[in-house]
């Protein structure tokens, strides 16, 4: 585990989407202006970058912006631009923010609008020939790759001329794949590798901490980071593990309610969780995900908003308005009084070896925190997209969500008078193709075992007896 020293506490903005994070900044940003102060607001996607551009002009503020639409230029634009201080008012993206050195945010105030992702685990099958690629510089000790003695410089060679292939200024022959692996390795990430499956593909995995966040945080004059929810989100957990404590933002806006009137639909029948492996298993001549579209769509009065994962393959389907699982600051859509949610958040097999590794780290269990960022916060932010936003909104918000658990959380964060109503869940098939359905976690357990992880351990880490998991393991499945 590496630690940072941590200087000052993370003040947060926490607040329901719509409610005003960026307007409250707005409006403050000239009177700090005036005191002297700098500051540098980070986003998570240009689209949103231009938005707020956009409007700070309109309030007579003028912010310098610099993004990866710069190309490999952001990096020294905003390295120039933080240790130069002439521009009161930098926005860039946090992917920029990440691309320089720690220690030019002394001086600068930093605002990070959304949650950053502090962590990653990246998993990759590999064939044999971008294996072999790989293992002629690594070795293998006791599951885990090293780069061989005396190869460090030729795998920065591989990674740089990887880089310009992309740019279209050299050819490289190796992987992005690789390449990311090769980086993990010089950075001194523990990076794993499974046992050979029967095609012969390997899993070799890591996690892949951004440590260089809680540098920028530590180095800053002082943080502010807006959000709608902190609690329970991997962020938080790490934020504390690094020493971080949190305290209330001075653009935290007058709380609110929205007054719309909301009924959610949960998708899943009770006590069934909406999963990949489940979506995607055959019902007739249909996957499970297509039937369950069908079935919302016939209960939908408008042409509601979809939102789904890229596995799904949702992106053509008609008489929906199709919008990205990061939607983070599109307003564009508030007209919408329906919603449909169909992506996923669970951990994959090689996910929870991710968790396991970070429980041995520090102590704590992750598999919560684990949800919330990838599944129950995408969730509210998905869903506050639409006409529910607006003030003053009188047509009813139907909101047709996933299982129980995305149902709960809208309801415990700022839905507290919608109503849960069942009936649809009612209506999907709980025992594909007339047989039992399949435990959600089996697709996990069988891959741990393909894997080679012990019993014990992936009794932990998929809460499944170990009776249950050598009855699965043998082919032998109870009546």
């Amino acid at each position: 585990m590496t630690n940072v020293t941590r200087i000052k506490p993370i003040h947060t903005a926490i607040a329901q989407p719509g409610a005003g994070k960026t307007e409250a900044l707005l409006t403050q940003i000239p009177f700090l202006v005036a005191e002297g102060k700098r500051i540098v607001l980070a986003l998570p996607t240009i689209v949103l970058s231009d938005a707020i551009t956009k409007r700070a002009s309109a309030m007579g503020i003028t912010p310098r912006t610099i993004d990866h639409r710069s190309g490999e230029l952001v990096a020294p634009e905003l390295t120039a631009a933080l240790r130069l201080k002439q521009d009161s008012f930098l926005i860039c993206t946090q992917e920029a923010i990440r691309r320089v050195h720690p220690s030019l945010f002394r001086g600068w105030m930093l605002i990070v609008d959304e949650l950053p992702k502090v962590v990653d685990y990246p998993d990759y099958s590999l064939k044999p020939i971008e294996l072999e690629r790989v293992l002629d510089y690594t070795e293998e000790r006791s599951g885990q790759l090293w780069i061989k003695d005396g190869l460090d410089e030729a795998v920065r060679d591989q990674i740089t001329t990887n880089r310009a292939d992309a740019s279209g200024t050299d050819c490289s022959t190796l992987g992005s794949s690789a390449a990311h692996i090769f980086r993990l390795l010089l950075c001194g990430v523990d990076v794993f590798i499974d046992q050979p499956q029967e095609n012969g593909k390997r899993h070799i995995r890591a996690v892949e901490e951004h440590l260089d966040w809680w540098k920028i945080f530590a180095t800053s004059d002082e943080v502010h980071v807006l959000a709608a929810n902190v609690a329970g989100s991997e962020f938080e957990k790490l934020a504390h593990a690094h020493g971080f404590t949190f305290c209330d933002s001075m653009f935290t806006p007058e709380q609110s309610r929205y007054t719309s009137t909301v009924t959610i639909y949960p998708l899943m029948p009770k006590g069934q969780t909406f999963s990949r492996a489940r979506m995607l298993t055959r019902h007739g001549n249909e996957r499970l995900i297509d039937l369950v579209l069908r079935t919302t769509l016939e209960q939908t009065q408008t042409r509601p908003l979809l939102f789904a994962s890229k596995w799904a393959g949702l992106e053509r389907t008609r008489n929906v308005q199709y919008v990205p699982k990061d939607c983070r600051g599109l307003n564009s859509y508030d007209t919408a009084t329906e919603a449909i949610l169909l992506f996923g958040g669970n951990p994959s097999p090689a996910d929870a070896l991710g968790l396991e590794f970070l429980r041995e780290q520090y102590g704590e269990d992750f598999r919560a925190a684990f949800v919330t960022t990838r599944l129950l916060e995408p969730s509210l932010q998905a869903v506050t997209r639409t006409a529910i936003r607006c003030k003053g909104n009188t047509e009813h918000i139907r909101l047709f969500v996933q299982d129980e658990r995305v149902a709960q959380y809208l309801v415990q964060t700022y839905l507290p008078d919608a109503e849960i109503d069942w009936s649809l869940s009612k209506l999907m098939p709980v025992k594909p193709d007339g047989r039992r359905a399949e435990h959600p976690q089996r697709e996990m357990v069988n891959r741990l075992l393909e894997d080679g992880v012990a019993i014990k351990s992936i009794a932990r880490l998929s809460n499944v007896t170990a009776k249950t998991i050598r009855r699965w393991r043998d082919g032998v499945d109870a009546a």
